[in-house]
């Protein structure tokens, strides 16, 4: 078996990822967020948005969940080394998809603030969402972690900084879990979650760039949204000193 076979190459493509929301849509699920009530009888999918590499990847996601009438919740990092949330093109997409009216989190690094300690938690996450919510004048309520380590994973609590644990024991009780980390499904693979009768209540989670355009190995995807957000810093540059009138200088070539 090849790897392609494997690990479903095919499965991880952008239009794959609308008919898998369509089908959870069409299969009754309700879609909530980790806000609301969790009501036994009710047959709900709580699908959440992990932003790691490509924010604007994750725009063509929350496009895609739009046009099907569906609301998830995208979580962004405020000190992700792919990415600068304050700079002002991401910003615009984070407002973006919050415009077409999906739930904005915070996708929390432990690792930046080398936490150890539940009181250590409660003061960074309130440090981070205090900065966050200032510059995008929004009241965020809740929290995934970035990179878990048994530490955070052990942090069961409903609540930490004042935000929702997407982590606590509540949703590992209540919820079955599909996510597809390094892109691949860890668990179990979401078309057979979402038709098996005995799902009634499921949290997904899922990362921008383990899918593409088209068929690639997990790493590929990765190296290329990386090469694409690469290609757009430096046109950035180009464009930044036409603009300015200045010379932009190579080799034997001035531009």
């Amino acid at each position: 078996m090849t790897n392609r076979e494997k690990y479903k190459f095919d499965y991880f493509t952008i239009d794959h990822y609308g008919e898998l929301v369509k089908m959870a849509r069409d299969l009754g699920f309700i879609f909530i967020l980790h806000k609301d009530d969790y009501v036994a009888d009710r047959k709900d999918i709580i699908w959440r948005h992990d932003v790691e590499f490509s924010p604007a990847q994750a725009l063509k996601m929350a496009k895609i969940e739009h046009d099907l009438g569906v609301k998830t919740t995208y979580f962004f990092q405020t000190h992700s080394e792919n990415y600068n949330i304050y700079e002002k093109y991401f910003s615009d997409i984070l407002q973006e998809i919050r415009a077409l009216g999906h739930h904005i989190g915070l996708h929390f690094d432990s690792h930046y603030w080398d936490v150890s300690d539940e009181e250590s938690l409660e003061r960074c996450i309130a440090v981070d969402t205090d900065y966050f919510n200032k510059v995008f004048d929004i009241n965020i309520d809740t929290f995934s972690f970035h990179n878990t380590t048994s530490f955070v994973l052990s942090c069961e609590g409903y609540r930490y900084g004042g935000l929702i644990n997407t982590y606590a024991r509540l949703f590992k009780e209540k919820y079955q879990y599909c996510a597809d980390s390094t892109g691949y499904w860890r668990y179990e693979v979401l078309d057979e979650v979402l038709c098996d009768p005995n799902t009634r209540h499921l949290q997904v989670l899922i990362h921008d760039s383990m899918w593409s355009d088209t068929v690639m190995s997990p790493r590929k995807r990765v190296m290329t949204a990386i090469q694409k957000e690469a290609e757009r810093v430096k046109k950035f540059y180009d464009d930044d000193l036409v603009a300015f009138g200045a010379k932009n200088i190579d080799d034997d070539v001035v531009l």
